[in-house]
C-alpha cells in the first residue's frame, strides 16, 4: 500500500431484498464507494428466512457492519445487545438529519429510550382496491376521508362486490382476509382494543374489545361470506388473489405496489382502512441498523447515512416504489410523483398508524396467537375461545420468560 494511502476497509452489508432491488443497492454502492475510497461493501442478501440467518450469524460471531432488520426483530436484538447505540453518532454529525425522520417512526426504533436503529421504508397497511368489481357492482369506490368509511361502510361495499359478475360460475369477493398476525392489529386498534397492555406486561386479547373486533373481522368469512375459504397456510396468498382480479379490496401496504403494477389489466387504487371507534393503521418500518460488534463504527456509520440519505431514498421510491421514512421526500418527490395511483393514504396514515406491540420475546409468543387465531378462522373454535386461551397461554409463557 503506497505511504499515505487510506486503509482499505471492507464492510458487509445484510440485505434480504428481490434481485430487482438488490441491483439499485449495487447501484447506489457504487456512488457510495466513489465517495469514500478505501471502502468496499459486501452485500450478503438472504432471500429465505432472513432473520433467521441473521440471528445465526450474530451468534456465530460473523455480523454484518450494517443489517437490515424485519421490524418485529428489532426489539429482540436490541434487548440483546448487538445493535449499535446511534444516539451517539447522531448527535456527534450534524450532517444527518434526524428530524427529518418522521418522528413517530424514530420514537419506533428506541428501545428503553435509547436508538439502535432508523427505518430504511415506512410500511402502513392501506385498502388497495379493484375499480372493475366497484365498477361491475355500481358501488361507489371507498371514500378517502375520514368521516364515512367506517367497518359497516366497509361492510356493504364487500357484500355489494361478493357476486359472480362475469357470468362465469366463478364468484368474485368483496375481500380478502389475512386472519393472523400483524394483519390483524390494526382491526383490534380501530375498536378501542389491543394485543398487549400499555407497558407490554400482559396479553389483554381476551378483553370485550378485542373480542368485538375479531369477531368482526371471523363474521366476513363466515356469517357474510365475503372473503375467501382461506387457510392458514395460505399466508400471502391474499396479494396473489388479488392480482388475479377476483378480489375487490385487500389489506396491504407500499411493499405490493410493484406486483399491482405488474398485473397485466388489473385497475386498481388505494385508500384509507375503514375506522370504528377510531381511525387506526399500523406503523410498521424496515429497519437499518448497524452491528454493535463492527470493528468500523465511523465507516459503518457512513454507510448508514448513506443508505438512509435522502437521495438514495427518492431512488428507492423512484424505481422500487419504496414508501420514504423521510418527510422531505415522502411530502416531497414520492407524493408528487405521476403514479397513476393514490399515494396520499399511505402518507397520511403515519399520523394516525399505531406502533406494533413489539417486546423481546416476540419470538417465542407470536406463534402462540397464531395457532389459536389459525383454529377459529377454520372455525374450530370461537374467536372467544381463541382470544381467551391465546391470552392465557402468551401471559404464562412471558411469567416463564421473564422469571415473573
Amino acid at each position: 500500500m503506497p505511504a499515505g494511502a487510506p486503509e482499505a476497509i471492507e464492510l458487509t452489508l445484510f440485505t434480504w431484498v428481490r434481485a430487482e432491488e438488490n441491483a439499485v443497492n449495487e447501484e447506489l454502492l457504487t456512488r457510495f464507494q466513489a465517495e469514500h475510497p478505501g471502502v468496499t461493501v459486501r452485500i450478503i442478501n438472504v432471500t429465505h428466512q432472513a432473520m433467521d440467518k441473521l440471528q445465526t450469524m450474530i451468534v456465530g460471531g460473523e455480523t454484518p457492519d450494517v443489517m437490515s432488520i424485519h421490524g418485529a426483530f428489532y426489539t429482540p436484538l436490541a434487548a440483546k445487545g448487538a445493535l449499535y447505540d446511534l444516539d451517539q453518532l447522531t448527535a456527534q454529525d450534524p450532517s444527518f438529519d434526524l428530524s427529518d425522520i418522521f418522528p413517530r417512526l424514530v420514537e419506533l426504533c428506541r428501545y428503553q429510550g435509547k436508538l439502535y436503529s432508523l427505518p430504511r421504508y415506512t410500511s402502513v397497511y392501506a385498502l388497495f382496491y379493484n375499480k372493475r368489481l366497484f365498477d361491475a357492482a355500481g358501488y361507489p369506490y371507498p371514500a378517502t376521508g375520514p368521516g364515512e368509511w367506517d367497518w359497516q361502510a366497509f361492510l356493504k361495499a364487500a357484500r355489494a362486490t361478493s357476486r359472480d359478475f362475469d357470468g362465469d360460475g366463478k364468484k368474485e369477493w368483496g375481500c380478502v382476509i389475512d386472519f393472523w398476525g400483524a394483519r390483524l392489529y390494526p382491526w383490534l386498534w380501530q375498536n378501542g382494543a389491543d394485543l398487549m397492555n400499555e407497558d407490554r406486561t400482559k396479553c389483554i386479547l381476551d378483553r370485550p374489545e378485542a373480542i368485538e373486533a375479531l369477531q368482526f373481522v371471523w363474521d366476513l368469512r363466515h356469517k357474510w361470506q365475503v372473503t375467501p375459504q382461506t387457510l392458514p397456510s395460505d399466508r400471502g396468498m391474499g396479494l396473489e388473489t388479488f392480482t388475479q382480479g377476483g378480489v375487490a379490496m385487500f389489506m396491504s401496504g407500499p411493499w405490493d405496489v410493484q406486483d399491482l403494477q405488474a398485473a397485466e389489466g388489473l385497475k386498481w387504487d388505494v385508500a384509507p382502512l375503514p375506522h370504528n371507534k377510531r381511525r387506526a393503521t399500523m406503523l410498521g418500518a424496515e429497519n437499518y441498523a448497524i452491528a454493535a460488534a463492527t470493528k468500523h463504527p465511523q465507516e459503518a456509520w457512513e454507510l448508514f447515512k448513506f443508505l438512509l440519505s435522502p437521495y438514495a431514498q427518492t431512488v428507492m421510491a423512484e424505481k422500487r416504489e419504496k414508501m420514504p421514512s423521510r418527510m422531505s421526500v415522502a411530502k416531497g418527490p414520492y407524493l408528487a410523483a405521476k403514479v397513476g395511483y393514490n399515494r396520499r393514504p399511505f402518507v397520511e396514515a403515519v399520523d394516525y398508524a399505531t406502533m406494533p406491540p413489539n417486546v423481546p420475546e416476540w419470538d417465542e409468543i407470536r406463534h402462540l396467537i397464531e395457532d389459536e387465531m389459525d383454529l377459529a378462522w377454520l372455525g374450530k373454535i370461537t374467536v372467544p375461545e381463541a382470544c381467551i386461551e391465546a391470552t392465557t397461554k402468551v401471559n404464562e409463557a412471558l411469567a416463564r420468560e421473564r422469571g415473573t
